[in-house]
């Protein structure tokens, strides 16, 4: 849960602190996929963290068993000219409801995949990338930019509930649910001494200063509050092999017997145990760089729930030219256990989702540029 600060407790350090806004970030593979286009040399410019490089990587050095169910799943996916031939998880769900292999079967071909995924990363995401990476964040302040520009990304920020709930000594807890097994995020958000000071000021105890523009408040706005954040990663790390969790989402299910509970993401990374309150706590959620697919549907379903029933907001980031009414309906797609809402509760829900496209990755939020 977002660990809950009081001045009462923290006279010391919060001396002004008056209200907190918990964020809960979503960041999925096309974080890390912008990063490598940007920054990886060598032998494998030119690849990203996505399956299809994976797939040509355990293909040219002749990694992967060639009995390997998955393995044969997606090669012929690929050889048919399926679309979403490259969406492994999507394959692991084919497979499982096509009921010709065990359970048994699927997952020992899944744990030959952890491991040559680990290999994968080891040549991809080398000691070179982060030391570039990071010079270039750090010069060019791009962690702090992220978190005290991001509502510039908007179009609108009077429209955000969010914005116009915030004022001067507040504090702003954000928390990166890092989606991707590299530490290519945690790299991003590091806050260094040259982009932040915890106690900056001589007599002041602020360290933050959300800045936007707005048309009912000040033309530009800039809040004297507090920062904090902090990261996890529900699906495992690159550096320990069998914590990196491939699988599927599964509506219903029986957690004590059922078989198919070996393949749930869900229920493996206990998402209800270690989770759920993130979700039941957070003000504003972002998703940024996540495919926005059913194999995540337990993710979209609980914020759509939140916002529904909290008045909470969401703010989607989607590279590409899609219309904002479009990234919303892919939004509701992946919301398995909400498909039968009423128009009238989707409506609602929409109107509490702020869509930001990108082409470039030019935007204030996770942006590659100083802007």
């Amino acid at each position: 849960m977002f660990k809950k600060y009081h001045k009462n407790y923290y006279e010391d350090t919060l001396e002004k602190f008056k209200v907190q806004h918990n964020i809960l970030v979503l960041v999925g593979n096309g974080f890390d996929i912008s990063v490598l286009k940007k920054y990886k040399k060598g032998k494998m410019k030119g690849k990203t963290t996505s399956y299809s490089d994976f797939f040509d990587y355990i293909t040219y050095f002749n990694l992967v068993d060639k009995k390997n169910i998955l393995y044969i799943k997606m090669k012929n996916d690929r050889e048919n000219h399926k679309k979403n031939w490259s969406d492994f998880e999507n394959s692991l769900s084919e497979i499982l409801h096509e009921g010709k292999n065990s359970i048994d079967e699927i997952e020992s071909c899944i744990d030959e995949f952890q491991g040559l995924f680990t290999l994968f990363l080891n040549d991809l995401v080398d000691t070179n990338i982060l030391l570039e990476a990071n010079k270039d964040m750090r010069d060019n302040k791009l962690s702090i930019q992220t978190f005290k520009n991001f509502l510039k990304d908007l179009d609108d920020v009077d429209k955000l509930k969010f914005s116009c709930n915030t004022n001067q000594y507040d504090l702003f807890y954000f928390v990166f649910l890092n989606f991707n097994y590299t530490s290519l995020l945690d790299n991003y958000i590091f806050l260094d001494k040259k982009q932040f000071d915890p106690h900056c000021y001589k007599y002041s105890d602020r360290n933050f200063k959300l800045e936007y523009d707005s048309n009912t408040r000040d033309r530009t706005t800039f809040l004297s509050s507090y920062l904090v954040s902090d990261i996890i990663h529900p699906h495992g790390v690159q550096d320990i092999s069998r914590s990196i969790l491939f699988g599927i989402d599964l509506e219903n299910y029986d957690k004590g017997n059922s078989k198919e509970k070996r393949l749930v993401k869900s229920y493996w990374a206990q998402y209800d145990i270690k989770y759920k309150s993130y979700l039941t706590e957070a003000e504003l959620f972002i998703i940024y760089g996540m495919s926005l697919g059913k194999t995540d549907a337990w993710w979209m379903d609980s914020i759509y729930h939140e916002i529904k029933e909290r008045d909470v907001e969401l703010i989607i980031y989607k590279h590409g030219n899609e219309d904002k009414e479009s990234v919303i309906e892919l939004f509701f797609d992946c919301c398995v256990r909400h498909t039968n809402s009423s128009e009238e509760e989707k409506n609602k829900v929409k109107s509490n989702i702020h869509v930001v496209t990108f082409i470039e990755n030019n935007t204030y939020f996770l942006g590659l540029e100083k802007k």
